[in-house]
């Protein structure tokens, strides 16, 4: 047995015991931000931080004075049966990034990276003093060429540390190794973000370490002099899938999960409910008052943390207090999380002023889809 894990490898690579990759949606198969209404795609982004497509993935500009912007997706066009995460993991969606609006001149302090924060209830496990940790991944680009970065932030020691890699215009797969920290911060065996991996797209002077070491100097640093100005023309688009990250000094072959393993990994830090059905009932609640209501909402599995409420547009959203012949009222009012209630395991969505005060106080009543399939609620508790 390893001292890296409980598990053994053969010449088919994955072979039993516990889960080794410390990323969840390394393949991009899940992105409940996309479809259903929502589109296949998100423009427009860079202007600040957020996540575009697929999810536990964000792109996060380090300045906000960023001038590139992408049209970012899960995409399936770059992965056919010849691909090489295909032949070699079974791969078939990817996250693109296109550049839409090109960055012309990077500044100091200025940077671009797709990135990935790992709570220290996943991660505790591994010595940043002593343990190596291994990142594998698949990336190509349709026409830039160069010196790009990949990184990993330690946030309690408040460290970085720098691989660089080459890109091209063909899949590859490509394993990075970062050595243990001598001088590291312990990652704490909690809901915060402890250990964060980066693909630098850009960075500017000011954010630039040595390659293959921890850095002497502390900040989150994702990039070398030599990392090359991805987002420099509208013709350059980034793909990358198959990204593992792992305890040990060695990489192993991607570490396949069910689809539905992975969306209820990915539901601990945001879910979204899309009504899929014009009429489609949220929840079962109680009114208030003739005009507010209350509803329940359980979050299986629990949430990493107290989720922020989302939803479509309350146009597409009412109550109703007679289920039997689908009679919707709308909302003149807004939709909120009651803090009184709220929770990593559940939390109550109060609804007010509802359009003409039809309710009777304390009766049952439904939070549905208001004859529009599109609608939705979300709960983020994103790292």
């Amino acid at each position: 047995m390893s001292r890296y894990g409980d598990i053994k490898y053969g010449a088919t690579g994955f072979e039993g015991g516990g889960r080794k990759n410390l990323l969840i949606n390394g393949n991009m198969t899940v992105a409940q931000r996309l479809g259903q209404g929502l589109g296949t795609s998100n423009t427009g982004i860079g202007g600040g931080e957020g996540y575009p497509a697929c999810d536990r993935w964000t792109y996060s500009p380090q300045a906000s004075t960023e001038q590139a912007r992408f049209t970012v997706s899960q995409d399936t066009a770059s992965l056919g049966a010849s691909d090489l995460p295909f032949t070699e993991a079974g791969i078939k969606t990817a996250l693109k990034f296109d550049v839409t609006t090109a960055e012309s001149s990077v500044a100091s302090g200025e940077a671009g990276n797709i990135v990935q924060r790992i709570e220290g209830l996943n991660c505790s496990h591994i010595d940043i003093n002593s343990d190596p940790i291994t990142l594998s991944f698949y990336a190509k680009s349709d026409v830039k060429t160069g010196t790009m970065c990949a990184s990993l932030y330690a946030s309690s020691g408040n460290l970085s540390h720098v691989k660089e890699y080459s890109i091209t215009t063909s899949w590859a797969r490509y394993i990075l190794t970062f050595a243990p920290d001598s001088d590291g911060t312990a990652f704490a065996n909690d809901e915060s973000n402890e250990l964060q991996v980066s693909f630098a797209l850009f960075g500017g002077s000011g954010l630039q370490i040595t390659a293959d070491a921890w850095s002497g100097t502390t900040g989150f640093k994702p990039v070398t002099s030599n990392q090359i100005n991805f987002a420099d023309n509208t013709n350059n688009n980034f793909y990358l899938t198959g990204v593992q990250l792992e305890k040990g000094p060695t990489a192993t072959p991607f570490e396949k999960e069910d689809f539905h393993v992975t969306l209820e990994r990915c539901k601990r830090y945001f879910y979204r409910h899309i009504a899929g059905s014009p009429y489609q009932r949220f929840a079962f609640g109680q009114a208030f008052t003739t005009d507010d209501c209350v509803f329940p909402f359980r979050f299986y599995p629990e949430m990493r943390g107290v989720p922020t409420l989302g939803t479509s547009a309350i146009s597409k959203m009412g109550v109703s207090h007679d289920d039997t012949d689908q009679t919707v009222q709308s909302i003149d009012g807004t939709i909120s999380i009651d803090t009184n209630t709220d929770g990593t395991q559940g939390a109550s969505v109060k609804v007010a002023d509802i359009n003409g005060d039809p309710m009777t106080a304390n009766a049952a009543t439904l939070l549905m889809a208001s004859n529009d399939a599109d609608a939705y609620l979300e709960f983020d508790a994103e790292l």
